[in-house]
């Protein structure tokens, strides 16, 4: 039954100065509070990167590039590349300050450019990453917090399959803490990863460097190959832009922003090489490949098995709190999604007491719980990073397009136009180099679920078609759970707002009307507050710039230094090879959050890649800006959330059951059930066992280090997505920009502050790994860090699953977080169901995103093939980490007066797009395989949805009362844009 169809209207932008908007105390107003200083927004960044990646990954990286050498390379440049896509994302973030990050940026900087493309593509991000990209990253680590710790419980036999997967579905529903546990997570996670790099350093200093010579032996030759090998390497860096998700939640977010992402990424690298260095320097490649717990394997090698059997239950620990921040920051998409307009109204509502988005977070909760039902976290991986990365990439040129659409915009961060143009084509070869050379499944189902989500746009969002029983629904959660609407809370001291892209309808929903605001209403203290309803509700700013870093880790440093080093070695096939793709990775991740903490301070928004494509983009094409927006939306959901959980959730089930079961690897059904949980004291002992190794003189696993590195350069790409997908998380804190205090000064300097510790802590794990396994052991091997511990750690290893299984879990924990402010701020755009722009009146958190989440990660976790899902992420998340830095780019010209307090040089958002473009093509080439396709299929799917629902704005009473009845029974209200 169709209530009304109605052409949406012409945008009314509207620039507002840094004063326009007096400090007024509203009645009853509701909004997300600005809690999250500097330091939070740096934990913030920090608790969801390190999550699992750091555990899972390995394996993949060395898989694909098949030498030790290029996989710590990978490792690096995944760093880098997350890194300068969260300075783009920074300055975006601060040009556009909105939670939702991609969503925002696509739709507002994309949009600035032309309209309809970053309106659509914004619905599609929402759409993508309300059921595949947060859902999928809780999935993984959810189940990697199961696998991990039930193995530090499990001495002889594995743990069944079934148990897993229960575990992982319990996991996903207590990971809804967020804020309050990611600090503790991140210091988990910390003194986790810095037990595995003192290690390795010991080990270097005892000599143990015999799997660190002649590195690059073995190297693969095949490029396109390689960008499975970042897939790994930056899902264990995934997190990066995850602070701009809350930018509206942030204190600050101009300076927070921006120093979150600058304080967090660098040390993420750090630490992501130095624990990488030390599993080399206990496994060689064939034991690193061979084992199914990367770092359970270490420390069975290191601690012994009894002792190393605690390490799984600390790497479930780390997945768990990147699970939390992920579901954190997810729930923020949905409400921001919903507020667009994306998704049903009653995402945009908050509960009245907790302030917390209670409608978005139940929503991606749910689609993540699915997603760990097949409980194939490589298979989760690759849909997720493929996924993510074609909206990355589009969040990118989101970027780029504010650099010419918003000149004025103030920026406290300014990336180079060319790192942006250069990131954008990092993303395109990341997107379509996997499938190439890889064509899964995967690729097929991620590709199917985000066009699919085109069958709504023309119907819900262009032609704003409502449903009474949507509307119904929407009434009772509201009434039953006790919520409202939550108002869009901008920076004070922001430049600009574009008010008009943020609500979908105009008539007869509040949050429509006060999204298209004129200038002149605006600027009038009186005239708003005759507009502005005295209910009305939004996300708080109580991040800082520590929660910023806090956030940023956690969200990295998860499941992918234990996971990807594996996946990177065997796309490198040297040792010096895989060590520079942990570089290059890192890199890439930093270019990447520079990327995106200067468009996340240009467009300050929830939701990140959203808001940046819809108004980056946007700003020089309207109609692609949205398309753009609603594309990654689309894939958000359906594959880059759900597939990035569901690896930290499998990551958790395989390390945990590892630490338990000491005689025979964990059954896969209990691996799938177990939920994910991350600690940092893992890495440390992972890099410590290095060092000691290395001064004991076993290196002979480093000397000749690109010995049979491949002759492959598109099989490079495929080490790419192991090693990028170790950093993935690194634009975790844009998609929180609007929780973040001071989002202008916080964002960039929890990225600078978070990723280059975190390529450091990667590089010396590495290093620390082939110190002990050769390049045959630590391919053959299915768990690198309890193979490593094995050697390593002697019978401590025991513990070294259970480390490496919490690890996973708190990532995981904030991938949820994330994934569900994915799916409020594609709501919010109009892309998603007006349900998921609601949060909880109370807690103030979006439960209905949260929820969708949750269950699509579940869906993501049965097949359990985390190599699969890091591929089937990787190739989804690079095009639109592309289409975000080409975003940036368009800001540097379509906002140029916007503040930017980061601003990343133009050559290297270049460098950082083509990366994305090779990222993209690349493992399409070399390695090709149904998961590409799949991934494809679903990102193009969601434009089925795109023309009735979006454009056309078609709106079905049935959903009206669904949302009216989930609204009333939650307590849910709208959230309004935190800005």
């Amino acid at each position: 039954e169709i209530d009304s169809i109605r052409q949406r209207p012409a945008s009314h932008k509207s620039s507002v100065p840094s004063d326009s908007i007096p400090s007024i105390a509203y009645t009853d107003e509701i909004t997300l509070k600005r809690h999250l200083n500097l330091w939070s927004g740096v934990c913030f960044i920090v608790g969801i990167t390190i999550g699992s990646g750091i555990f899972v990954s390995p394996k993949g990286v060395l898989k694909y590039t098949e030498s030790v050498g290029l996989c710590l390379t990978i490792w690096v440049v995944s760093g880098l590349v997350a890194l300068l896509g969260a300075l783009c994302f920074a300055e975006i973030g601060t040009v556009i300050p909105r939670s939702g990050a991609e969503l925002a940026y696509m739709k507002e900087g994309i949009g600035s450019v032309h309209e309809r493309t970053g309106d659509i593509l914004a619905y599609l991000f929402n759409w993508t990453n309300t059921l595949i990209l947060k859902p999928a990253s809780a999935a993984v680590l959810t189940m990697t917090f199961a696998e991990y710790f039930l193995s530090g419980i499990m001495d002889s036999c594995g743990p069944p399959d079934e148990l897993v997967k229960i575990t992982s579905i319990f996991t996903l529903r207590i990971v809804s803490a967020a804020n309050r546990l990611n600090i503790m997570f991140v210091i988990c996670k910390v003194v986790t990863i810095l037990t595995v790099i003192v290690v390795g350093i010991v080990r270097i200093a005892q000599g143990h460097t015999e799997y660190l010579q002649n590195g690059f032996d073995g190297t693969t030759i095949k490029p396109l190959s390689i960008a499975l090998a970042f897939y790994a390497g930056l899902w264990a860096y995934d997190g990066w832009n995850c602070l701009n998700s809350i930018t509206e939640e942030l204190k600050n977010p101009q300076r927070n922003l921006w120093l979150s992402i600058v304080l967090a990424l660098p040390s993420v690298i750090i630490l992501y090489l130095l624990t990488n260095i030390s599993y080399f320097t206990v496994m060689n490649k064939a034991v690193l490949l061979s084992s199914n717990a990367v770092a359970v394997t270490w420390g069975e090698f290191v601690l012994g098995r009894i002792a190393g059997h605690a390490l799984p239950i600390l790497i479930s620990i780390s997945a768990l709190g990147s699970a939390n921040g992920s579901l954190f920051s997810s729930a923020r998409y949905c409400m921001v999604g919903a507020q667009y307009g994306y998704l049903p109204e009653i995402f945009s509502y908050i509960q009245k007491t907790r302030l917390t988005p209670l409608p978005s977070i139940v929503l991606q909760g749910v689609i993540s719980i699915i997603f760990c039902i097949p409980s194939n976290i490589d298979g989760l991986i690759d849909i997720f990073s493929f996924s993510a990365w074609i909206f990355y990439g589009l969040t990118f040129v989101a970027t780029l397009c504010c650099k010419f659409t918003m000149k004025k915009a103030k920026r406290v961060i300014s990336v180079p136009i060319p790192l942006i143009i250069l990131i954008i084509l990092i993303s395109i070869y990341l997107v379509i180099a996997p499938v190439i050379v890889n064509p899964c499944m995967e690729f097929l189902i991620a590709s199917f679920l985000i066009l699919f989500g085109m069958v709504f746009y023309y119907p819900f969002v262009y032609y704003r078609v409502e449903l009474e029983c949507i509307k119904k629904m929407t009434k009772f959660f509201e009434d039953f759970f006790d919520m409202k609407i939550a108002i869009i809370t901008m920076s004070l001291n922001s430049s600009r707002t574009d008010i008009d892209s943020i609500h979908r309808r105009q008539s007869n929903s509040s949050i429509i009307q006060k999204r298209h605001l004129t200038n002149e209403i605006f600027n009038k203290q009186d005239s708003l507050n005759d507009v502005l309803s005295t209910d009305d509700i939004a996300l708080k700013r109580h991040l800082g710039l520590f929660s910023g870093v806090c956030f940023i880790v956690g969200m990295i440093i998860g499941s992918g230094i234990f996971v990807s080093p594996k996946g990177v070695l065997r796309g490198t096939q040297s040792i010096g090879l895989c060590l520079i793709i942990w570089i290059a990775s890192g890199l890439v991740s930093l270019l990447g959050a520079l990327c995106y903490a200067e468009i996340g301070a240009v467009i300050p928004r929830n939701g990140a890649e959203i808001a940046y494509m819809k108004e980056g983009i946007g700003s020089i094409h309207e109609r692609i800006g949205e398309i753009l927006a609603y594309l990654f939306n689309w894939t958000s959901t359906l594959i880059l959330k759900p597939a990035s959980i569901a690896v930290l959730t499998l990551t958790f089930s395989q390390y945990f059951l590892s630490g338990i079961f000491i005689d025979c690897d964990p059954p896969e059904e209990l691996v799938k059930i177990t939920a994910v949980f991350a600690i940092l004291t893992t890495i440390v002992t992972v890099i410590i066992v290095g060092i000691v190794r290395m001064a004991q003189g076993y290196t002979q696993n480093l000397q000749n280090g690109f010995e049979g590195t491949t002759t492959k350069p598109l099989s490079v790409a495929l080490a790419f997505y192991s090693g990028l997908w170790a950093y993935d998380g690194w634009n975790g804190l844009n998609s929180i920009t609007e929780e973040l205090k001071n989002p202008e000064r916080n964002l960039w300097l929890s990225i600078v502050l978070a990723l280059p510790s975190i390529i450091i802590l990667y590089l010396l794990t590495n290093i620390s790994y082939f110190t002990v396994m050769s390049k045959v052991e630590l391919l053959s091997s299915n768990a690198v860090a309890v193979t490593w511990g094995e050697v390593a750690i002697g019978p401590v290893v025991r513990a070294l699953p259970i480390l490496i299984s919490i690890s996973a879990l708190g990532s995981g924990n904030g991938a949820l977080f994330s994934s569900a402010r994915y799916c409020m701020v594609g709501a919010q755009y109009g892309y998603l169901p007006e349900i998921f722009a609601c949060i909880h009146k109370q807690r103030l958190t979006p439960v209905p995103g949260i929820v969708l989440e949750g269950l699509i990660a579940i869906a993501l976790c049965m097949p359990s093939n985390i190599e699969g899902l890091i591929d089937f992420f990787s190739f989804a998340a690079w095009i639109f980490y592309g289409v975000t830095f080409l975003a940036t780019l368009f800001c540097k010209f379509t906002m140029k007066k916007a503040k930017r307090v980061i601003n990343v040089p133009i050559p290297l958002i270049i460098i950082i797009i083509l990366i994305a473009i090779y990222l993209v093509f690349a493992p399409v080439i070399a390695d090709p395989n149904i998961g590409f396709l799949i991934a494809s299929l679903i990102i193009l799917f969601g434009l089925i949805f795109y023309y009735p629902f979006v454009y056309r704005k078609i709106e079905v009473n049935i959903i009206k009362r669904i949302n009216q009845f989930l609204i009333t029974f939650f307590q849910l209200q709208i959230a309004q844009v935190n800005l």
